[in-house]
């Protein structure tokens, strides 16, 4: 019994899952999960650019983007009431890598046999849903309160490219809203994952724009301005 749960975990190691003693709850069931990998110890720091928009008049100019990063730490997890397992995830962030980190919120995380939910704060979205079809749509929204909305994934398998030129073999993105409204209301909301990795890029865009009295002249109203890159990863 031992040789074969020895040969088993070696298996396991030999395709990239990294496993501890194979225990239940660190264990990738699904191939699917290896794009939201969870496992206590995991982190991500990512690089955040950020700008709030509210503008009084159509003359109002913006103010410049708040920068910084941001730590996710998957700290905990717990056996939850259908027999998988809820992952506990601090995020921190600071000003720069000079700087030590802040506690910013908690979020929690939990894989089903084809989907990954993620908590908010205090709202379920499901982030990904498996297995993976070009194109294939599911509602984000499943678990919340919010109007139904229809994620939709794309480029399953295909490389991707961030901007600081680092290139990663083996991605998926899901489009969660392509609103491309510059007269009334935008609402771009993009995710990238990466296999073994989990996030790493993010982009959100969600801006009103003044009707009256510059309607049509694209003067923003309110709004944000959100990206969150990958700048590094690992195990604590």
């Amino acid at each position: 019994m031992e040789m074969l749960k020895g040969l088993k975990c070696s298996i396991f190691f030999a395709i990239g899952i990294m496993l501890d003693g194979c225990s239940y709850s660190d264990t990738m069931r699904i191939p699917g999960q290896l794009y939201f990998p969870l496992r206590v110890g995991n982190y991500q720091i990512y690089q955040v650019s950020e700008t709030n928009i509210l503008h009084l008049s159509c003359n109002d100019t913006d103010l410049p983007p708040e920068r910084y990063e941001l730590k996710v730490l998957i700290y905990d997890s717990s056996k939850n009431a259908e027999g998988g397992y809820a992952y506990f995830m601090h995020r921190y962030t600071r000003p720069d890598s000079t700087q030590v980190w802040s506690e910013f919120d908690t979020w929690s995380a939990r894989a089903t046999t084809n989907q990954v939910i993620v908590n908010e704060g205090n709202t379920s979205y499901v982030k990904l849903f498996f297995p993976f079809v070009n194109n294939s749509k599911w509602n984000g929204n499943q678990y919340n309160n919010l109007a139904k909305e229809d994620y939709v994934l794309k480029n399953y398998g295909q490389s991707y490219q961030l901007s600081n030129e680092k290139k990663y073999s083996t991605t998926l993105t899901v489009e969660q809203s392509d609103n491309q409204d510059f007269f009334v209301y935008q609402d771009k909301r993009v995710e990238v994952y990466a296999v073994s990795i989990g996030l790493i890029y993010k982009e959100t865009t969600q801006l009103t724009y003044f009707q009256n009295p510059c309607y049509g002249q694209q003067k923003v109203k309110t709004g944000i301005i959100y990206t969150q890159m990958l700048k590094s990863y690992g195990r604590e």
